[in-house]
């Protein structure tokens, strides 16, 4: 049976899945590769694969690798990437990749077990990127559907990073813009239960994606937005 998170990453695989806030967080991707040298992405919960797709789209490709736990999924991306192009769970994983967990950690139930166990498999300098949704006050049965397990603050992203044994580089927050919009569904009566995204007019989505742009770069002062964003690097490293 497939699950509603199945469902819905298999409806981003499609061009509806094509919005604002994936290729936003997309760029942050990119930039922090092109900052630290790295030659390749290790996309672990990698879902759709979006970001591998929007990476060969990219000026400067690199070489895309994913891990994905759900069969559904990772037989999903096997087939589009290539088999190949899979990554090993228990492998080294060198300073020239970059690791990503983009909205994976609020899936997870010992999310403090699994960022460590990634930290342990990486080599000092390599670092890694996340995304998680934020603030426990706006978990709304959107999130339920999607098998979120909690939302996070700023703060507490911190304290799981140096708990699991990274440095963290910055850990700011994404999206302020979208602040009212969580509030408004928040404050409904009759919350939506299915697990989509909205599909948005051309111009609207590249309206947005040009104004988020635009927030993303000043994230370092936004005291709140509905993502927190983080670039770990491994303790004890030359970085």
């Amino acid at each position: 049976m497939v699950t509603p998170l199945e469902q819905q990453q298999m409806l981003v695989a499609g061009e509806t899945g094509d919005t604002f806030w994936h290729r936003v967080r997309f760029r942050l991707v990119h930039q922090a590769a092109a900052r630290s040298g790295a030659d390749t992405v290790l996309d672990i919960g990698a879902g759709s694969g979006q970001l591998g797709d929007w990476l060969a789209r990219s000026p400067h490709p690199l070489t895309y690798q994913f891990e994905e736990a759900s069969p559904v999924l990772d037989a999903a991306l096997a087939a589009h990437f290539g088999a190949d192009h899979r990554g090993d769970p228990v492998a080294h994983i060198p300073a020239s990749t970059i690791v990503t967990m983009l909205d994976v950690l609020e899936h997870i139930d010992d999310d403090l077990g699994v960022l460590r166990g990634i930290q342990q498999r990486m080599a000092p300098g390599a670092q890694l990127l996340l995304t998680v949704p934020a603030f426990q006050w706006a978990f709304t049965s959107w999130d339920t559907s999607l098998g979120h397990h909690r939302r996070y603050s700023r703060p507490q992203v911190r304290t799981l990073a140096r708990s699991a044994g990274f440095r963290v580089d910055h850990c700011t927050y994404l999206f302020p813009e979208l602040l009212p919009l969580v509030l408004v569904r928040k404050l409904q009566r009759g919350e939506r239960e299915h697990a989509d995204f909205p599909e948005l007019p051309r111009i609207v989505d590249q309206s947005a994606e040009l104004f988020s742009r635009g927030t993303t770069a000043l994230r370092r002062i936004w005291p709140g937005g509905t993502s927190v964003t983080a670039l770990l690097t491994k303790a004890g490293s030359p970085r």
